[in-house]
């Protein structure tokens, strides 16, 4: 099991807004339906294709264990190696800031796939931590990023009208 606890400097609803837009695309490329946001909800369910290290395409069953905006993410992929389970939790800090609790997890389909999953995990769980922590921190400064964008367009947007008057 993979935990990665973090403090972003972004709202948990700035944090979904990134988040949702994924989840809608993946729904959108594996099922070829347009799901909004107000239709997803706890099991939802959807099927998709996804490709092996090996070149191989696996089935795998996606499911929306848990989902309320903006607190909590959790899905769960199911093939026949085994299943991941992904979750994002989200608490609005004092400060404004997000306190993100994410979470990674395999559970093998069978003790020895279970086995290999525990012993990769020991072996490579640091290494993954440093890139979920990298990718968090890539969102965040993503989010800051955009949001400093339009700020500076209604700066200039304000400009214009003084100027025109």
């Amino acid at each position: 099991m993979i935990e990665v606890d973090l403090e972003l400097e972004v709202t948990p609803e700035e944090l979904f807004d990134v988040i949702v837009p994924s989840v809608l695309y993946d729904i959108k490329e594996s099922t070829g339906k347009n799901v909004k946001v107000n239709q997803l909800h706890d099991n939802y369910t959807y099927k998709k294709k996804l490709k092996s290290k090996l070149g191989k395409e696996a089935g795998v069953k996606v499911t929306i264990a848990k989902f309320e905006y903006p607190v909590v993410y959790e899905a769960r992929f199911e093939s026949a190696s085994g299943s991941n389970m992904m979750r994002y939790e989200v608490e609005r800090l004092e400060n404004g800031n997000s306190g993100l609790a994410y979470v990674e997890d395999f559970e093998g389909a069978g003790k020895m796939a279970s086995m290999n999953g525990w012993l990769v995990g020991l072996i490579y769980n640091h290494k993954a931590k440093k890139d979920i922590k990298k990718r968090l921190r890539a969102m965040e400064r993503s989010i800051i990023e955009n949001r400093a964008m339009d700020d500076d367009t209604f700066l200039e947007a304000d400009e214009n009208n003084e100027n025109a008057e």
